[in-house]
């Protein structure tokens, strides 16, 4: 059975993660259903826990500060999850998120583990000028084109100029547009195995200190002029 949704409303949010901070413990976001809101130039003290909420709209975190984690476990976004030059100091943790449009993250710090595994989007994914401490993990992830009355929006993986100091891990997922990965440092390895674009894949001028692999990875066609070090 599933559990219910409370509804909630901006000012609920607010009074939790002050409370959170006070207390010194996770923000209790859990199995809320909440409007659109947003974040600017703002520090928290604690992590925020959305697992299992919807959210009726769009959320923006810009030049945050997070000090803790941010869980969006099993979220499920009815438009855009945006995040601009943010510093995220525990894990993010999106493992079963579904988001209707885009998800968004530019220039944002993540101290350690970037996790979409399982997510679904519809729209691309924009990871570029990303830092990630530890490891990129976007197993089983599915990207599709988005339909709008202004055209298509392809389901693209957007990763460039970024550094990934552990692993990018993006096995059995599956992406409608195409992977753009230039200019991307990886520390770890590079593992694409079992993993669909059904558009092109380009690679160059990435650094890769570790193993890349390929196993029944297949793409439209490839690009790349990779640095293995």
């Amino acid at each position: 059975m599933e559990r219910p949704l409370q509804r909630w409303h901006v000012d609920d949010i607010l009074n939790e993660i002050r409370s959170a901070e006070r207390e010194k413990r996770p923000a209790d976001l859990t199995y809320k259903l909440l409007p659109e809101f947003s974040f600017f130039d703002k520090t928290i003290e604690a992590s925020l826990d959305f697992e299992g909420s919807t959210i009726q709209g769009a959320i923006y975190f810009h030049n945050c500060k997070i000090k803790g984690d941010l869980i969006f476990k099993n979220v499920l976004i009815y438009t855009t999850l945006y995040l601009d030059k943010n510093t995220i100091e525990g894990d993010f943790v999106g493992e079963g998120l579904k988001l209707r449009e885009v998800f968004n993250c530019i220039a944002s710090h993540f101290k350690k583990n970037l996790s979409l595994k399982n997510a679904q989007i519809r729209g691309f994914l924009g990871l570029n000028r990303i830092f990630v401490a530890n490891d990129l993990i976007l197993d089983g992830l599915i990207v599709k084109n988005l339909k709008s009355r202004t055209g298509i929006i392809k389901g693209d993986i957007y990763l460039e100029n970024a550094k990934i100091m552990g692993n990018v891990l993006i096995r059995r997922a599956f992406f409608e547009g195409l992977g753009n990965f230039k200019n991307t440092e990886i520390r770890g390895n590079l593992n694409l195995s079992g993993t669909m674009f059904q558009e092109i894949v380009e690679l160059s001028g990435t650094i890769i200190e570790g193993e890349t692999l390929t196993k029944d990875f297949r793409c439209e066609n490839l690009i790349a002029k990779i640095e293995q070090i």
